[in-house]
């Protein structure tokens, strides 16, 4: 049923609409402490024949590999993430002179316990990885947090309504009119981590975790 309004009825209260509105951005974040990690590491070999270079290479990292499968971590935790073959050069008086083949295998692994990388680095080193080129910690079940964050934003942004609201001596709907979410988790990045190879092993490689910060930020606008 539709009703149409009377044009020369005239309400004997006017009506106020509040079009006034403020803009806020509101942030929240949580700090966590990583309990995973992506470790990237593997094996350079350096050879004049190119032949005898990838041999080294393969077989090299094929201990690699079997090493950390028997530390535990499963194979599809382990990925080829770069393999290249590049030309070495030195310069003698201004010409190119041919020094030998370099050949780069790296490997991404996922360590699903955090407290384990130190170890993991360690076996890989052990059994002939000459390289660690970054550890990238990360925290499981992400999205947990990130609600958590969300809420911190979203009354981050009402504080700031209301401070701005009695700064102005005006009443301000609590509920915002319009609310937009503008990013989700802030991951950190990858840590560059340079190992120095030891013939004698002492101790476990220290792997200091840190805290994550997942960020949540949204825009908010409030009438008043």
């Amino acid at each position: 049923m539709y009703y149409q309004v009377n044009p020369y009825f005239r309400s004997p209260v006017p009506t106020r609409q509040n079009k006034n509105k403020v803009k806020v951005y509101g942030e929240g974040s949580v700090s966590v402490q990583p309990d995973q990690a992506t470790v990237t590491l593997g094996v350079i070999t350096e050879n004049k024949n190119l032949q005898q270079a990838q041999q080294i290479n393969a077989t090299e990292t094929t201990n690699v590999i079997n090493a950390i499968l028997g530390s535990g971590i499963p194979r599809e935790n382990i990925q080829t993430s770069e393999f290249r073959i590049d030309i070495d050069y030195d310069y003698q008086d201004g010409q190119q002179v041919f020094r030998g083949y370099r050949i780069t295998n790296l490997l991404t692994i996922t360590i699903d316990q955090f407290a384990n990388v130190g170890e993991i680095v360690d076996i890989a080193v052990d059994n002939g990885a000459n390289t660690v080129r970054n550890i990238d910690m990360t925290v499981s079940n992400q999205e947990r947090f990130y609600q958590q964050a969300l809420v911190k934003a979203i009354k981050n942004a009402q504080e700031k309504a209301l401070l701005i609201a009695d700064t102005l001596g005006v009443s301000i709907n609590e509920i915002p009119s319009d609310l937009k979410e503008i990013t989700s988790t802030s991951p950190e990045q990858p840590r560059p981590f340079v190992l120095g190879v030891s013939t004698e092993k002492v101790t476990t490689t220290p792997i200091e975790a840190g805290q994550f910060k997942i960020t949540a930020l949204v825009e908010a606008n409030f009438q008043y």
